[in-house]
């Protein structure tokens, strides 16, 4: 069954006169992705034979989550279920947190981070472990919850102009952008490998960063020399801040790094050598210390762990939040999010 848009203003006589016992559903679906449709159809019947009752409303390019979660909860829904990749999470996410709604991840994405993260191995072990979870709600059972923060990136684009967004999973400038502006969503994560491989040889830029942790986190950490610390110009070839461990692939690029942490691991990488045959084994030696399960080890991975990022360049400088380009920017802040996202993940 195709999803249908539902637009319009609501007011209290549009709220779901549900009978007792039927859960009121919304569900956000990103249509980009034939996996959505496919998936969808496979959740609506099983939603039925739940008892659930439900409303669907599609995205789009110039609606990409927000203005539909924002309808779903005016509707009433107790429960969001979002079919889509990281993307579409992170334009809900804000919406749903402020409104307490619990939220189910269906990822039909290409990377979908955040669904790996917390345990869904794939779309329709998503619908199984939601359908199941709504009907125990409905029984009046307590679900496994993830509380999920929401961070907060401000940027300076190329043209001056100053923004503010919201993201959960990663964000990044430099060289993982430009592997981002070169990914082939058509080939899935061996997409983002070949965008990585032409974003290899990108040259470095020159970068100022700053880590800035708080009192709290300073108060608990054994070494207190990270706290406020920045770093003078210097090429690089990335500064990433991540909140997972594994953001593409199975290898761990981030390994300290968890989704419900309250500071991110803060990579920096490079400065790399200018020949390229010194840059190819360069690149051979972090991938064998990532295969090894020690990537820190590598003296051009550099980590830190830290609630505040700040990077400032010279010149503009691609950057990404969850791997969506945001254009080039000649200043990334971004800080550890305190408002989270409940979402139903499956017992670990």
């Amino acid at each position: 069954m195709p999803p249908t848009q539902w637009s319009g203003q609501v007011g209290e006589g549009d709220r779901p006169a549900s009978p007792a016992g039927r859960v009121a559903v919304g569900i956000v679906l990103n249509p980009k992705h034939p996996a959505t449709l496919r998936s969808y159809a496979e959740l609506v019947p099983e939603l039925r034979n739940a008892g659930a009752h439900y409303r669907s409303m599609t995205t789009s390019v110039d609606r990409s989550g927000r203005w539909q979660a924002e309808r779903l909860v005016k509707w009433g829904a107790e429960i969001v279920i979002i079919l889509g990749g990281d993307g579409t999470i992170r334009a809900t996410a804000p919406v749903l947190a402020e409104a307490d709604i619990l939220t189910f991840l269906v990822p039909t994405g290409t990377a979908n981070v955040l669904s790996r993260h917390i345990g869904l191995r794939s779309s329709q072990h998503a619908i199984d472990h939601c359908v199941h979870t709504i009907a125990s709600i409905s029984r009046g059972e307590r679900p496994d919850l993830r509380n999920v923060p929401i961070n907060v990136a401000e940027f300076q684009t190329a043209d001056g102009a100053r923004h503010r967004s919201n993201f959960i999973c990663l964000a990044g400038i430099g060289g993982d952008a430009r592997a981002v502006a070169h990914h082939r969503a058509s080939l899935g994560l061996l997409g983002y490998a070949w965008g990585a491989a032409r974003a290899l040889f990108a040259a470095d830029f020159t970068a100022n960063t700053w880590n800035t942790a708080s009192m709290r986190d300073a108060a608990r950490a054994e070494d207190t020399a990270n706290t406020g610390e920045g770093t003078a110009s210097a090429p690089v070839w990335s500064v990433m801040a991540s909140k997972v461990a594994r953001p593409a692939g199975p290898i761990a690029v981030f390994p300290e790094a968890h989704i419900d942490a309250p500071t991110f691991s803060r990579l920096t990488v490079g400065p790399f050598p200018h020949s390229p045959m010194a840059r190819c084994r360069a690149w051979a030696g972090t991938a064998a210390a990532c295969l090894q399960g020690r990537p820190d080890a590598h003296p051009l991975m550099n980590y830190r762990r830290t609630t505040e990022v700040t990077v400032t360049v010279e010149s503009p400088v691609p950057a990404q939040l969850d791997g969506d380009l945001i254009g080039d920017c000649l200043e990334l802040r971004v800080a550890a999010g305190e408002e989270t996202l409940r979402v139903s993940a499956p017992a670990s």
